[in-house]
């Protein structure tokens, strides 16, 4: 499907919801070739979070019934239905033309593949008749599985005599069965136990990349808190960047690719001198350094010297061996500090978030791994890499960048990939119900007082968890109820909890009773 997509203020949708059927004036002409199938806006330029209902575009003519965009250039006229909020849809998702940019064009159109329409009774039109056949053997053998498990048989039915299929099916059926769930199974308590008892045997150390000093991973333990406290920024943030099929061989595109988006700031390769009588600062670029980051004393005087990197500062000359010398202009101890802090952190080149990137050769492919992250522009920038492969380890980046189904898949993958390298086996049910309850929102939440634990319902179970006395004073004020629905708050009480047999209500009618 196209899409038309533009930024707009939440305050102009407001105003079309309510005042919808009319025209909107915008400063935008789709043409022919651009008329789109949906319209969709934007608020922050991240995510599309409305959907406009259109009937036409047509060209620009002052009405009474239109509400105007912008005062000035209108070229068209979207005749609207309706706007209605919609889901968050990260603009990553979309496919662009090639050097587009919503910052820039104001408005784009971008291609998405979509699965509207899409029913299951459509989707088991294109089933095969042996997939169809299994799935209802097995609802006779009172087992619903699903349609990857009924797949997979009917491919193996293929290759396997009669007989031996029978076998295959008949143990399919009770493993699927014995997997199941009881109704009011403590799934939780035991999905947490399960979690807990190998994490009290994981170590507490870091992956170290050998012969880069920079390049850490954090691993066991601390990695396994940092991902259910859903951290904003992990520790040693990291990203695993595949390059597209024609160019992963290529040494000469890797080594282009690492300089293109290695963030090297003045700091790292140069040394920075301040003369207090001179009132004036030096930078001086370390040689071994240069060559190392492959950046040349040319690129250093660019930077140095434009006004828009570099504020407040005059370039007092160039000196032999390209030393720079640089002083404030308002001469103050305090602007001479802040103009050093300046040339500190001053990007010479790159993303900003990579500090360092290597590349290895991993079955004739090359990978490169980097120390920092920095999804959004990696994938948006970079054009030899493979956007469906690369991956960072950061898991709120993936969150705002492709969405909570991607972030829920993340949770999942590397709480398995954290604890997996300990050598411990948890079952992945378990991890996936910690990155279901993370998730299921619509945003992700800690596991923790400030997420899951301290939004329960009850009273009684947020108390038992942190800080009672302010649980009980804030619901005593409020009028709390507590229903006493779940495990915690019936333990408080000295009542049966509500799973397994105390699930169970019986009432006994006496004699004589109707």
């Amino acid at each position: 499907m196209k899409y038309l997509i533009f930024r707009d203020s939440k305050r102009n949708m407001e105003s079309l919801m309510k005042k919808a059927p009319c025209g909107y004036a915008v400063d935008f002409s789709p043409g022919k070739e651009n008329s789109p199938d949906a319209i969709l806006v934007t608020t922050d330029s991240k995510n599309a979070i409305y959907r406009i209902e259109y009937s036409s575009i047509k060209k620009y003519s002052d009405d009474e019934n239109i509400v105007k965009k912008v005062s000035k250039g209108l070229k068209s006229t979207i005749m609207i239905d309706g706007v209605k909020g919609i889901d968050p849809i990260p603009l990553a998702s979309f496919t662009f033309k090639k050097g587009a940019s919503l910052i820039k064009d104001k408005f784009i159109v971008g291609s998405m593949e979509t699965m509207d329409g899409i029913t299951k009774e459509s989707a088991m039109e294109n089933v095969s008749d042996v997939t169809v056949e299994i799935m209802n053997d097995a609802l006779k053998a009172g087992a619903d599985i699903p349609f990857s498990l009924a797949s997979e048989l009917a491919t193996l039915k293929k290759k396997v005599s009669k007989k031996e299929f029978s076998e295959i099916f008949q143990r399919s059926i009770a493993e699927f069965k014995q997997r199941e769930i009881d109704p009011y199974e403590a799934v939780g308590i035991i999905a947490a136990q399960s979690i807990g008892e190998p994490g009290t045997q994981m170590t507490m150390r870091t992956f170290h990349f050998a012969g880069v000093r920079e390049m850490n991973v954090t691993l066991g333990l601390p990695r396994l808190i940092e991902i259910v406290d859903a951290r904003r920024v992990p520790s040693t943030p990291s990203m695993t960047i595949y390059l597209r099929h024609e160019y992963e061989q290529s040494r000469e595109v890797v080594e282009k690719v690492m300089r293109e988006i290695e963030n090297t700031t003045l700091i790292d390769v140069c040394e920075l001198e301040t003369d207090i009588s001179e009132m004036t600062v030096t930078v001086k670029p370390i040689p071994n350094r240069l060559r190392e980051r492959l950046v040349s004393g040319e690129d250093i005087f660019n930077v140095v010297s434009d006004p828009k990197t570099l504020k407040g500062a005059i370039v007092m000359e160039r000196e032999k061996g390209n030393e720079v010398t640089v002083k404030p202009q308002q001469e103050s101890f305090k602007n001479l500090y802040k103009l050093q802090e300046q040339l500190k952190s001053l990007t010479i080149k790159g993303i900003p978030g990579i500090k360092r990137a290597i590349a290895r050769n991993e079955k004739g492919a090359w990978v490169i791994y980097t120390q920092g992250s920095n999804f959004r522009d990696i994938i948006e920038k970079v054009e030899e890499i493979d956007a469906t492969r690369t991956y960072t380890n950061d898991i709120m980046e993936i969150y705002n960048v492709l969405g909570v189904e991607a972030v829920r898949n993340a949770i999942y993958l590397e709480s398995e990939r954290t604890l997996s390298e300990q050598g411990l086996e948890v079952d992945q049910r378990h991890l996936m119900l910690v990155a279901d309850m993370m998730t299921f929102s619509g945003n992700v939440r800690a596991v923790g007082r400030q997420g899951i634990s301290g939004k329960k319902s009850s009273v009684l179970a947020r108390a038992a968890f942190e800080i009672t006395t302010k649980h009980l004073l804030k619901a005593g004020i409020s009028g709390e109820v507590d229903a006493l629905n779940g495990v915690a708050e019936n333990i408080i009480v000295g009542q049966p909890i509500t799973l397994g047999t105390g699930s169970v209500n019986l009432v006994y009618k006496g004699f004589g009773s109707k």
